[in-house]
């Protein structure tokens, strides 16, 4: 008589505690998740920005090696005169020479010569240099003095055996009236650019990626990468993004696998990509909620248990007084 009592009960209370655990595990879980993200955006912002720092000042100690270069009277007398100087190329050999970072230091003079550093040689004349669109308006442009900027050899000399993007930092070289003299560059591998962003395969960011973005939207890659991730990497970019401060500071796209940081470079429109995985922080998350979904059918069950022996202790002496009475109505 009182089976589907206790059978009620049951039903009762095992749907409020599954109800009750999943709706718990999943609020849990989701929590989690949010915050891993947060944590791991934060932590990524911080390292990237010390290493963005790191860049800016390597860049900054490029720049006031040119002024070294651009600002010596020798050199400035020289590009005055149609005739080569002999006493530019030393001087522009110890510069190269005193760091591995640079690759290769040439000036071109208005009045037509040109000079390079020991290890270069077929520099293409000034005319052919100014052709190039983006030279023309960085020479035109009186407040710019400076920019950086990617570029392969064969856009700088004849039959270049190395066509690899190179970084280099251009400098207009002027008098003290603004008249200018010539053009100075000095190139750099744009690997060391790479070196500052990427991290340790046992660091806590696992292998990051690191990409040049530049003005005209092409991705150069630190290394090879799948189709996949650079389409994954194109169309986040091609999203609003999130920042902490502005615009000019850095740029924070999410994507399915990770996070993008972008940081623009100074004096140049192009960027620097930086790819966070978050393979690891989902692994983690995908190990707790494993380990959650065992808990969970473990405290189900325990609690089915007790349902069930609850509802024994209900239904059974009711069972036996009510038996009781219908043998004593029937003596």
């Amino acid at each position: 008589m009182f089976r589907s009592f206790g059978r009620n009960i049951r039903l009762v209370l095992v749907l409020f505690i599954t109800v009750y655990i999943s709706a718990s595990s999943f609020i849990l879980y989701r929590n989690m998740e949010h915050r891993s993200m947060d944590m791991l955006r934060q932590l990524s912002v911080q390292y990237t920005g010390q290493q963005h720092k790191n860049t800016l000042l390597f860049m900054n100690w490029l720049e006031e090696t040119s002024k070294l270069i651009s600002n010596n009277q020798v050199v400035q007398q020289a590009l005055k005169k149609p005739a080569y100087d002999g006493a530019i190329s030393p001087i522009l050999e110890g510069i190269r020479s005193s760091s591995s970072d640079i690759l290769g230091i040439y000036i071109w003079g208005e009045a037509g010569v040109a000079y390079s550093s020991s290890n270069v040689s077929g520099l293409l004349p000034f005319t052919e240099i100014k052709k190039d669109p983006g030279m023309q308006q960085f020479l035109g442009d009186r407040e710019q003095t400076l920019r950086w900027t990617v570029l392969n050899r064969e856009q700088l000399m004849n039959a270049p055996t190395d066509l690899r993007d190179r970084l280099l930092l251009e400098v207009k070289i002027q008098e003290a009236g603004g008249r200018i003299l010539g053009l100075l560059s000095l190139e750099v591998e744009i690997g060391k650019l790479y070196s500052f962003y990427l991290s340790d395969k046992n660091s806590i960011y696992g292998e990051n990626e690191v990409y040049l973005l530049k003005e005209d939207g092409k991705l150069l890659m630190a290394a090879d990468m799948p189709p996949v991730r650079l389409k994954e990497i194109g169309a986040a970019l091609a999203t609003p993004g999130k920042n902490s401060l502005n615009e000019t500071d850095f740029m924070v796209r999410e994507t399915a696998g990770g996070l993008i940081l972008l940081y623009p470079l100074p004096d140049s429109a192009d960027q620097i990509v930086t790819y966070i995985s978050a393979d690891g922080m989902k692994a983690e998350l995908q190990a707790f909620k494993y380990i959650m979904l065992a808990l969970n059918i473990a405290v189900f069950i325990l609690f089915w248990l007790l349902i069930s022996m609850l509802s024994s202790s209900i239904v059974n002496p009711l069972n036996q007084l009510y038996l009781k009475i219908n043998s004593t109505m029937k003596e």
